[in-house]
């Protein structure tokens, strides 16, 4: 920001220096100061000046492109590396808006449901159980507005093949500052050795 003031002062200096010359190039010696020494004088100091101005200008945008370029740098091997988490994690992760729609899934989730992960995003989690297990998923999914959700939810996965699977889910609910839910963060992990709920 200050880069750009500087940038901005310096061209209305050069403005003010062209309305000085202008009647000189137009031949109006009235207007010049007393002598052409002297107008050549303050011309060229105040050409030094703004020149000066320039490089400090100058400068200062290559320390904020440096300063910038650093800053993403640090936050793409951040992302990456959240990622390669994401991603490498031994449980199936999913990260889904207010009504369930799934944005994001790692390779496990789509490990679960014999699917790419992209294969998942845009789909309606509770799709994503049997039937008659989607009204208590989708009734936990509403109740986030109200509270968070304690516990696990454990029923019947079905996998892009249409096999079904004991399913258990997990949820962290990521809110607005006015508490209304922003993103809805999910561990799903395959529990076929434990009862499933009917």
């Amino acid at each position: 920001r200050h880069g750009r003031e500087a940038v901005d002062a310096f061209a209305g200096e050069v403005l003010q220096l062209i309305h000085r010359l202008r009647p000189a190039l137009d031949g109006s010696p009235a207007a010049w100061p007393n002598s052409r020494g002297r107008l050549a004088s303050a011309i060229a100091r105040d050409l030094a000046n703004a020149v000066e101005a320039l490089d400090i200008a100058v400068e200062q945008l290559y320390v904020q492109t440096e300063s910038l370029e650093a800053a993403h740098q640090a936050l793409e091997i951040e992302r990456r590396s959240s990622q390669e988490l994401f991603d490498g994690s031994p449980d199936g992760y999913l990260v889904t808006d207010p009504n369930g729609v799934i944005l994001r899934a790692n390779r496990r989730a789509g490990d679960l449901f014999a699917c790419s992960p992209d294969d998942l995003v845009g789909e309606l989690l509770p799709a994503l159980v049997l039937d008659h297990h989607r009204p208590s998923l989708q009734a936990a999914i509403a109740a986030f507005d109200l509270r968070d959700w304690e516990g696990e939810w454990i029923g019947q996965g079905i996998s892009s093949a249409g096999l079904p699977f004991s399913l258990a889910l997990t949820a962290a609910v990521v809110r607005h500052e006015d508490g209304s839910v922003y993103r809805v963060r999910w561990s799903l992990r395959d529990v076929s050795s434990r009862p499933t709920a009917d």
